[in-house]
Parts: C-alpha cells; sequence; structure tokens
C-alpha cells in the first residue's frame, strides 16, 4: 500500500500481487464509457430520436469515465463512484426499451456498454469493500 500522510490510496505492494485491485474493472469501465462518449460520432446516432440518444450517451460517457478515472487513481476515497456507474450501466441497459429507440447499432451498443459499466463497476466495488473490510479486520488485530 502507498501511504500519504495517514491515508492510504493505492492497493499495490507485496499484499496484493496476484490478486485483482479495483483499479483494473475501474480502468476498463474508463475504456468503455471512452467507447460510448464516441459511438455516437463513430457509428452516426443522430437520426435516433433527434439526437436524443447522441447527448444520452455523451452525457453519460462523461460521467462514467470522470467517475472511473478517479476510481482508478484513487479507489479507496471514493467508494460510491462505483456504485454510480453500476446504476448508469443500469440506465444504459434500460434506456433503449424506455425511450423507443429504433437503430440496432444504438440499442446494441448501449447494451453492450451498459452490461460492461455494470458488470465492471460491480465488481470494482465489490473488490473495494472487501478490501476495506480486510483492513479493518488487519487493523484491528494488529
Amino acid at each position: 500500500m502507498v501511504t500519504r500522510g495517514a491515508e492510504q490510496h493505492f492497493w499495490i505492494g507485496p499484499g496484493t500481487e496476484g490478486a485483482l485491485t479495483p483499479s483494473l474493472p475501474s480502468s476498463l469501465a474508463f475504456v468503455a464509457a471512452l467507447w460510448l462518449g464516441f459511438a455516437p460520432y463513430v457509428l452516426h446516432f443522430s437520426q435516433v430520436r433527434g439526437g436524443l440518444a447522441d447527448g444520452i450517451d455523451v452525457f453519460v460517457a462523461l460521467v462514467a469515465a470522470v467517475l472511473a478515472l478517479v476510481w482508478t487513481v484513487v479507489p479507496r476515497d471514493y467508494p460510491a463512484f462505483s456504485v454510480v456507474n453500476a446504476v448508469l450501466g443500469l440506465w444504459l441497459i434500460v434506456a433503449p426499451f424506455v425511450l423507443g429507440y429504433d437503430l440496432a447499432r444504438v440499442i446494441v451498443t448501449d447494451l453492450v456498454v451498459g452490461v460492461l459499466l455494470l458488470g465492471l463497476s460491480g465488481l470494482s466495488a465489490l473488490l473495494t469493500y472487501r478490501q476495506r473490510a480486510k483492513a479493518q479486520v488487519e487493523g484491528l488485530g494488529g
């Protein structure tokens, strides 16, 4: 663990070698959010519901990318960020059906990125809460 002052920010070093840390799924969620931000322009979503799909995907991508990037750098400081990204992923899964998207490439993109955000952010949150609980137990026992 790297210590700055009294705070521990990263889970790296001898205690985490060979273990999956929250930064890996968060960094993959960041990449998925980047794709979501560019997808409307690469795949031409503008004709879907008057540009509604563009706006929603870009907004969700910006929020999810910022949260995932912060979460990648300082995973222990803001554990709720992964939960928020998981909720954004869930929104992407239901949005095509709630808003009535009619273009297959928009639906597929939102579903795939939504599942990735939901799964990766959920995994990141789970790993963080497990590691925080383990650190508390070790702190009490030591």
